[in-house]
């Protein structure tokens, strides 16, 4: 499994999790603007994971 997917999955998938993370550990909402990015980030690492998985399929 040495494919350019397997490591944008990986990477996809730390981003998406570290993002989960760090919005359910906030100690106060955090403002519009802000929630607006990290939920757009978090969106983007997904959009990113799916992706490479589907490419990483149909390579196989």
């Amino acid at each position: 499994m040495n494919s350019k997917w397997a490591k944008l999955m990986l990477m996809s998938g730390a981003t998406s999790g570290w993002l989960l993370y760090e919005m359910a550990t906030a100690s106060e909402s955090p403002r519009m603007e802000l929630a607006f990015v990290q939920y757009s980030l978090l969106a983007c690492a997904l959009i990113g994971l799916l992706g490479s998985l589907v490419m990483l399929a149909s390579e196989n």
